[in-house]
């Protein structure tokens, strides 16, 4: 592997930690920036920028990164979340001048309590221990697996950040120009968040969305063969797609301008139907494995 550039002096040290760790897992896979491309939906300029310090990069692709090269993503998601936590920490403003050419005045304030400054290290061991407290507590709710190639999500959690960058995703095609085509093949899953949930029976009703790609689709879990998902849009004509022999299966895409500008639905063989609301700007956890039991609390379905 070729020799890289020094990261900026300016990276606060948990962000420093967490893409020394990255550029480790990126030298230890044999991968070639073009390779990660390749192989996650973030192009070769993301991760250019990422492994050198110029952006910090959204959890999922430190996921990704950890799936590939076959990493415990637990501590990773720990190390990415002290390093979001020291990125996002507002700076200090340097004194203003005043029209003279002299430093402006600054507010007297009583002196704080100076605080005690931990390595990177213990405050990741810290972490982990809280982490490890919340995976118990949450066993119940288990990850959703991504069926359309999406992100992963924490259990446990009812939003999830929305770090990831639109112009990191690899995507072949833009709002109207997605009508009619598959997430996973465009990229646009790369990026993708539920805007909408709701369980018709076992059955769970997503509304997906890509802020890349301005476009949703339907999603359903828990199914049987010959039950449908179906997204419909505020106006225009709605996409269906059938379960032919799994328990999920998702729509094509439908242009929306913003998650609200459509709606997903599922009919079953059983002759139930049901629809989620229009969608919102939360991201909602998605919904556990078919193989878990189901949870006891049940989001009421809209008819539709």
């Amino acid at each position: 592997m070729g020799k890289w550039r020094e990261l900026p002096h300016e990276l606060e040290p948990d962000v420093r930690a967490l893409v020394d760790r990255l550029r480790e897992m990126k030298d230890d896979s044999g991968q070639s920036l073009a390779a990660l491309a390749g192989r996650t939906p973030y192009s070769k300029s993301a991760w250019e920028r990422y492994l050198n310090g110029r952006k910090l990069p959204p959890r999922e692709a430190v996921e990704a990164l950890g799936r590939l090269t076959g990493r415990d993503i637990a501590p990773l998601t720990a190390l990415w979340e002290l390093a979001e936590q020291a990125w996002n920490r507002p700076r200090p403003p340097g004194p203003e001048a005043d029209p003279g050419g002299q430093p402006a005045a600054e507010a007297v304030e009583p002196p704080a309590r100076p605080a005690r400054r931990r390595s990177p290290g213990a405050r990741l061991a810290g972490l982990l221990v809280v982490s490890a407290a919340v995976a118990v507590g949450a066993a119940a709710i288990p990850a959703a697996g991504g069926h359309d190639a999406g992100p992963h999500r924490k259990p446990g959690t009812t939003e999830t950040s929305t770090t990831a960058a639109e112009a990191d995703v690899d995507t072949q095609c833009f709002a109207d120009g997605c009508a009619g085509l598959d997430p996973k093949d465009t990229g646009c899953a790369g990026d993708a968040w539920t805007s909408a949930l709701a369980r018709v029976g076992r059955v769970y009703v997503e509304l997906r969305y890509s802020n890349a790609c301005r476009a949703a689709w339907g999603r359903i879990s828990w199914g049987r063969p010959g039950d449908v998902a179906e997204v419909v849009p505020a106006r225009g004509r709605s996409l269906r797609e059938r379960v032919h022999y799994d328990t999920d299966v998702y729509t094509a895409m439908i242009p929306a301008s913003d998650p609200s500008r459509a709606k997903a639905c599922t009919q079953l063989t059983s002759g139930r139907h049901g629809c989620t609301r229009p969608g919102g700007q939360r991201h909602l956890l998605e919904p556990p494995e078919p193989s878990a039991p189901a949870p006891p609390r049940r989001t009421p379905a809209h008819s539709g």
